[in-house]
């Protein structure tokens, strides 16, 4: 295999899918979103901000999976200063999972 980027993605799936549950498609894209959003905020990121991303789903579809990815371990919430309002972050599982896709496109670029 001489594609750098068909590399990244079998070396990401042993490392991320060892023991785990794989996340879908919608799930994995809506977990980057926060992520980047999460950093590019400095960590303010809200369960609001995910309910208006009409192009991943539905409202109900987005809920839906963002309380998946909560029971999954990948996110946690928060209460905000405004008791109506939940922050999401990160778990070190999330962190984790960022990790080991970092280190599969560290291990394709170099092979």
């Amino acid at each position: 295999m001489t594609n750098s980027y068909l590399r990244f993605l079998r070396l990401a799936d042993t490392l991320i899918n060892s023991g785990e549950k794989p996340l879908d498609g919608l799930s994995k894209e809506i977990l980057e979103h926060i992520s980047k959003n999460i950093i590019l905020n400095e960590g303010k990121f809200v369960v609001g901000d995910i309910l208006i991303l009409k192009q991943l789903g539905s409202q109900a579809t987005l809920h839906k999976r963002l309380h998946a990815l909560i029971a999954d371990g990948y996110l946690k919430l928060k209460p905000a200063d405004d008791g109506r309002v939940k922050q999401i972050e990160l778990t070190k599982k999330a962190h984790k999972y960022f990790s080991n896709l970092s280190q599969a496109l560290e291990k394709a670029v170099k092979a």
